[in-house]
């Protein structure tokens, strides 16, 4: 059976002088990640506005409120803190259990 890749952005915050958001999968093996910059492009975002920091494993698109509006509208679930957490956290887990 195959597992549906989920999709989630969290609260805007100020910063650098705007509002912004962040997108991200709670996959990051290679498939999710796929699934992630499919929905980004499906939203209009531009490939630039990905990010995959290293050292800490915990890729995510950069969205001002436009983009955020549509990612919900598209079927992207809101994240609290808790949930945006727990995101990260399997992201990581598959990504290593496909390694």
């Amino acid at each position: 059976m195959e597992r549906r890749v989920r999709i989630g952005v969290d609260d805007l915050f100020f910063a650098k002088g705007r509002w912004w958001c962040h997108m991200l999968c709670d996959d990051f093996s290679p498939q999710g990640l796929y699934e992630l910059h499919r929905f980004a492009q499906q939203i209009g975002l531009s490939p630039r506005a990905f990010h995959n920091p290293s050292g800490n494993l915990r890729p995510h698109y950069d969205l001002l409120p436009p983009y955020r509006e549509r990612a919900v509208a598209q079927g992207a679930e809101q994240l609290d803190r808790r949930t945006l957490v727990a995101f990260l956290k399997v992201g990581r887990e598959r990504a290593t259990d496909s390694a």
